[in-house]
């Protein structure tokens, strides 16, 4: 069986500067294993929502 982790992350926009900022988090994130599931626009920004596989999942463990 597939196990999951998660994680939110919030980005503040403020400036444009601050879309490269959040393009480069993100892709630092991908680079480790993370995949943006979903995200929304709030009234201060942006909240993404992350998962990644865990190692145990790709064990086989559950399996």
């Amino acid at each position: 069986m597939k196990l999951f982790e998660y994680d939110i992350l919030f980005f503040e926009i403020k400036k444009r500067g601050d879309y490269d900022t959040m393009r480069r988090i993100l892709n630092e994130h991908g680079a480790r294993g993370w995949e943006v599931i979903s995200a929304e626009a709030g009234d201060y920004g942006y909240t993404a929502f992350l998962k990644r596989e865990t190692p145990a999942s790709s064990e086989g463990l559950g399996a």
